[in-house]
């Protein structure tokens, strides 16, 4: 048997190279590749369990207000489609600086029975007032956000940003607070261009029940930013404190601002002011009475409040320094 022989080729196949390591630096060139970097991230976000970015918390869209200082807050700060309902001392023009805004919102009670026919997302109380129903509110789950009286203009704009952020409005919250700095400097500058007398005028404030406020509570520090000294810190009063007419003849303030419940009232805690010894005293001398819509709660109102503050004391100052023989010297014109 006769085997064929095949021919047996010349050519001879390439030989495999073993796989060679790569380098430290290899690796290094391959991960610092622009590319792949992005792509790692991508993947790297879609294995995550969670978003990497935090997007921003929904801004509340049914608030509703409880308290006169907490309703002017939100008709300064929310856009109107926010605002749900206000306290029903805000549509009071005697009291509330916003009055007229506040006719367009319904107006409740503080109760909480009328307060969560609203299904609010947000509800603005102080901490004092309504208590009973701000803590009956959060208990059934509602957020609840307090906001205690201010006792300085600083601690107003510190509200004030606050509750900007509270209601997804921070930009405008900053430019009211802006806006009332730079008044406030301004009128700073003013006073210390017109400060001629070397001792301040001295004013007592006096509310019904015979209560007054020391220099360490807002109404102190619109005092002093009047240019009037708080003759309450005689008294060693820093807050809140009374004093009787006695005390009160005693002190002798060269006026007396005051603060009544409203411009119609005739309640007993008031009738005090229209004592007959207190209208014969030679002092206090002045009588000033200040809207409580103006400082009765913060906000941009309370500018108006210490630039009316400051043209009595400068007019009184004047009325001061006339002769004695001058009738309008001892009284109020």
């Amino acid at each position: 048997m006769t085997h064929r022989a095949f021919p047996v080729s010349h050519r001879t196949l390439p030989i495999r190279q073993p796989r060679r390591s790569l380098s430290v630096i290899s690796w290094f060139n391959w991960l610092t590749n622009p590319r792949r970097t992005l792509l790692a991230g991508v993947l790297l976000c879609c294995l995550l369990p969670g978003p990497v970015l935090a997007l921003p918390p929904a801004s509340p869209q049914r608030v509703v207000s409880i308290n006169l200082c907490t309703d002017q807050y939100l008709l300064l700060l929310a856009d109107p489609a926010q605002i749900q309902s206000i306290s029903h001392l805000a549509r009071h023009p005697t009291f509330s600086y916003y009055a007229d805004r506040a006719q367009a919102y319904p107006a409740n009670n503080a109760s909480p029975e009328q307060v969560i026919r609203y299904r609010p997302d947000l509800i603005l109380a102080d901490q004092f007032s309504h208590r009973a129903s701000s803590q009956l509110l959060q208990r059934l789950g509602f957020n609840v956000a307090r906001f205690p009286h201010p006792q300085s203009l600083a601690q107003v704009q510190q509200q004030l940003l606050q509750l900007g952020t509270l209601l997804g409005q921070p930009m405008r919250a900053r430019q009211i607070v802006q806006q009332m700095e730079q008044q406030l400097a301004q009128l700073q500058a003013t006073a210390d261009r017109d400060s001629s007398a070397i001792v301040r005028p001295s004013l007592l404030p006096y509310a019904p029940g015979s209560f007054t406020q020391g220099p360490q509570t807002l109404t102190g520090d619109i005092l002093q930013r009047a240019g009037w000294h708080n003759a309450a810190a005689e008294l060693g009063i820093t807050h809140y404190g009374r004093l009787d007419l006695e005390q009160l003849l005693q002190l002798a303030p060269l006026a007396l601002i005051d603060v009544p419940t409203s411009t119609d009232s005739r309640s007993v805690a008031e009738q005090l002011l229209q004592h007959p010894v207190l209208k014969q005293a030679a002092r206090p001398r002045y009588r000033l009475t200040l809207a409580p819509r103006l400082w009765s709660c913060g906000g941009p109102m309370l500018i108006e409040a210490i630039q009316q503050l400051r043209a009595e004391r400068i007019r009184i100052e004047q009325l001061e320094q006339r002769p004695a023989t001058d009738p309008t010297t001892l009284q109020e014109p």
